[in-house]
């Protein structure tokens, strides 16, 4: 296969760490955000060791899963286009599938990619290879390269224990990181990476979902033994409603940020994460004492307040 990743996956610049005040605190913001365009934040590190395994093994399809506004799904697309490769979605809820007119943006512009889409029901989403509806549009392909949902298994986990040893190159070890948490890739990442530094900080995920309480299992599942001595957890109280949902609380504290800080959230993810760690200032959980990192995702495309 004549591909090369070179011009994607190509030593990145180390993206900024930008300290800003938030209510007296002193807060390194690890600027992911800035480092690719298209596959932005945490979706180039969790791509890049599955790309890299798909080109390997020789596969010439990449299919992945996503929902309407997925960021997984346009990075996986912008990226097989980039290599030449083909590129299947799976999406959620076979509604969508000829009612154009309720598209999001992001499903135009993985289509525009070149992104053959496949709408599903609910239920066979949720059960995905054990769906016959799935295993239907696998066996239809040449032996395609699968990518979970987000993007998230022990390949991403990989690319995302690199953001920590970037840190390291820039920052003394922080007292605490944080990062939203989705399907839980992200987390799991950092956690081994806050191993292998042997930083001594606290590790917090920032749940997106409602009633996600089953990350955790799906967390462990990724790690190594020795990662278990890493102080971290998810925190399930700053989801406001459940995925893409929000309030005028949420919306005001991100305008806000905005104006003040010059960095933008998405709706999606950073806005929960940012907002919890103003939260936890507040409320006193984390003081001036301390000294918190939290990474900005990306995302961005998934629309800002």
């Amino acid at each position: 296969m004549d591909l090369s990743v070179d011009h994607i996956w190509q030593p990145q610049p180390l993206t900024p760490c930008e300290q800003i005040n938030m209510s007296g605190v002193l807060v390194m913001v690890k600027r992911e955000d800035l480092n690719h365009p298209i596959i932005q934040g945490n979706k180039l590190r969790k791509l890049k060791y599955n790309v890299l395994e798909a080109i390997n093994k020789g596969h010439q399809t990449l299919l992945t899963f996503g929902g309407a506004y997925s960021n997984h799904l346009l990075a996986t697309a912008f990226a097989a286009k980039q290599l030449g490769v083909k590129v299947v979605g799976i999406v959620r809820g076979d509604e969508l599938k000829d009612n154009h007119s309720t598209w999001s943006e992001t499903l135009y512009q993985c289509q525009q990619l070149g992104m053959h889409l496949n709408f599903v029901n609910r239920s066979s989403y949720r059960q995905k290879q054990q769906s016959q509806t799935v295993l239907e549009i696998i066996s239809q392909l040449d032996v395609p390269f699968i990518i979970p949902e987000g993007g998230s298994n022990e390949l991403a986990v990989r690319g995302m224990a690199e953001l920590v040893a970037d840190l390291s190159l820039q920052i003394m070890p922080p007292s605490h990181i944080i990062c939203p948490v989705g399907t839980g890739g992200t987390l799991a990442g950092i956690i081994s990476g806050v191993r292998q530094q042997q930083w001594g900080c606290k590790v917090m995920g920032v749940s997106v979902l409602k009633g996600l309480q089953s990350v955790n299992d799906d967390i462990v599942q990724w790690l190594e033994p020795v990662d278990m001595a890493v102080d971290w957890r998810v925190l399930h109280d700053f989801h406001v409603g459940g995925y893409a949902k929000s309030t005028p609380e949420l919306e005001r504290f991100c305008i806000s940020f905005y104006q003040q800080q010059g960095i933008q959230l998405d709706k999606i993810y950073n806005s929960k994460s940012f907002y919890a760690l103003a939260q936890m200032i507040k409320e006193g959980e984390i003081t001036r004492h301390d000294r918190p990192l939290i990474v900005h995702t990306g995302g961005l495309q998934g629309g800002v307040f």
